[in-house]
């Protein structure tokens, strides 16, 4: 009973307690309205007036707070216009791809007789869409994948030893004003397209993680130095004097990239398109090119002009402590690639597409990542296989993998729109002494000159950045309730004063002075006003 009795008194103060510092709250409070629903001297329906109005602007608060927080939740980044211009001198010229349409020259091939290895793999090179679907035909021929079984031919290694080597695809060469010798621009590189030449593409080295068993590219004769570099850290502070990627060094035709191209039509012993001419593809230093898809053509016999423009992706830092998933873009730091260095979109979900074929076919195509070491590439005889596991019907297969693939923070691409004019058919004299000193037959059946080249100096990239950060959150939010309620950071500090702090402190104070009176027999009946004025 007794126990029962202190605790009850005990409610009783904290309850009293609480009751005197919510009026004195109510009456000192700097909130709209509040202070006349605390004032007794007030009529009962002024202070309900006043109390109803505080609730409707109460309720009204956390409502369009919930829409900002909506609206800040929903929509967290915002990509706009970058505020300042980049210079075509601080982004490298694109690497340029450049692949002859002839698959391999005929004067390299025609010995082969029908039926033997080689033989088969040139069908498998020329034939590729009706090797496709040959089996979904329904028709009583004897399928080409029925030859391929035994044939372990590397598609690689048969195109680089019959394939139109660089040298003798590359005419001449200009670059920002001077004059090279094509081969220590280009090297060679296996594509999708077949052999190709590429130009300010960085070395393997720099570009994977691993090149034990890298067969997209091949040795080369180049003299610059490789730096690396990357859309988000760009180029290292410290350059050697000559180094590539390159830079661009002014805009139009003579401060650009040109090259004279023989496609020798003699040769040709089959084409990847319906006719003879070039695939080019300019694209980022660091990405694989994928010049079947993507590629531009250029036709022999005609002068190609390519006028170029970058567009680059920037973000700021701010932006890092949003989900990937809400931001949908990745930083360079934040995604490891298996086998590529340097973190792109189209290089990860084409990572996708390699893990999916290795585990369909145990090989990894030639002309995909080699992502596993110890993995084996693609002979003539696994063919069938990677052609029938890369049908449209097996896509979704790769397409979880591929969704985990976000757009990077920082990227570089080039557009480009083309110009292009026949050569010269009859004897005048013409710019490029090499041209002017062809054959005109042998010129309009093999030769294509393209040029290209930036139409300004600088240009305005797109900046991703957090479109309402917690700075502006947290002012649209004190906006409203100061608007409503006249809230502030100080109303936070009364509230906590009065209604916790003042209560919790007077039972404090009165609970040893009841002992002290409990001991000289004071009554129990002490009033609990009594003792806090005593």
């Amino acid at each position: 009973m007794e126990s029962n009795r202190k605790r009850q008194k005990n409610y009783s103060f904290l309850l009293n307690s609480f009751t005197k510092s919510l009026s004195n709250f109510l009456r000192e409070t700097g909130l709209h309205g509040l202070k006349f629903v605390g004032d007794s001297s007030l009529r009962i329906w002024e202070r309900s007036f006043f109390f109803i109005a505080f609730v409707a602007a109460f309720m009204l608060t956390c409502h369009l707070i919930s829409n900002i927080y909506g609206k800040w939740n929903s929509t967290p980044v915002i990509i706009g216009i970058s505020p300042h211009a980049t210079s075509i001198r601080k982004v490298p010229f694109p690497a340029i791809t450049i692949c002859n349409m002839n698959q391999v020259q005929r004067s390299k091939v025609q010995h082969y007789k029908d039926g033997s290895s080689e033989k088969d793999l040139l069908k498998l090179l020329c034939s590729q869409d009706s090797f496709e679907t040959e089996d979904d035909n329904g028709s009583d021929a004897i399928p080409l994948s029925t030859f391929l079984g035994d044939n372990n031919l590397q598609v690689s290694e048969f195109l680089t030893d019959h394939a139109q080597p660089c040298e003798q695809m590359l005419r001449h060469c200009k670059l920002n004003g001077e004059e090279y010798d094509c081969v220590h621009l280009f090297r060679r590189i296996i594509t999708d397209e077949g052999l190709c030449c590429v130009f300010n593409f960085l070395p393997p080295e720099i570009v994977y993680k691993s090149t034990s068993k890298n067969t997209r590219n091949l040795t080369s004769s180049l003299v610059n130095e490789p730096v690396p570099w990357d859309p988000e850290t760009g180029y290292p502070l410290k350059l050697p004097k000559k180094y590539y990627p390159v830079p661009a060094i002014g805009t139009g035709i003579t401060m650009g990239f040109s090259a004279v191209l023989d496609a020798q039509l003699s040769e040709y012993y089959c084409s990847s398109t319906n006719g003879p001419g070039f695939k080019i593809l300019f694209h980022n230093p660091t990405t694989l090119p994928n010049v079947k898809d993507e590629g531009l053509v250029v036709g022999v016999g005609y002068e190609t002009n390519f006028r170029m423009e970058f567009s680059r992706s920037e973000a700021t830092q701010a932006i890092r402590s949003i989900p990937q998933v809400d931001r949908q873009c990745v930083f360079q730091n934040e995604k490891n690639l298996i086998h590529h260095k340097v973190y792109s979109l189209l290089d990860c979900e084409r990572e996708c597409i390699t893990m999916f074929l290795y585990k369909s076919c145990d090989c990894i195509p030639h002309n995909y990542p080699q992502i596993f070491s110890n993995a084996s590439i693609c002979s003539v005889k696994d063919a069938f296989c990677i052609n029938r596991a890369k049908r449209p019907e097996n896509r979704n297969e790769t397409a979880s993998c591929r969704k985990e693939c976000l757009p990077s923070c920082f990227d570089l691409s080039y557009q480009a729109d083309a110009l292009y004019f026949p050569l010269a058919k009859r004897d005048f004299k013409i710019a490029n002494k090499l041209v002017a000193n062809m054959n005109k037959t042998y010129l309009l059946d093999n030769i294509a000159v393209m040029n290209l080249y930036y139409r300004e100096s600088a240009y305005y990239g797109t900046m991703t950045n957090v479109y309402i950060g917690f700075t502006e959150f947290l002012s649209n939010i004190g906006g409203v309730m100061g608007l409503f309620l006249g809230f502030s950071v100080i109303s936070i500090a009364e509230l906590i004063y009065f209604l916790i702090l003042k209560p919790i402190g007077e039972f404090i104070t009165w609970k040893p002075f009841r002992m002290s009176m409990c001991l000289k027999e004071v009554p129990d009946e002490v009033e609990a006003d009594g003792i806090g004025e005593g």
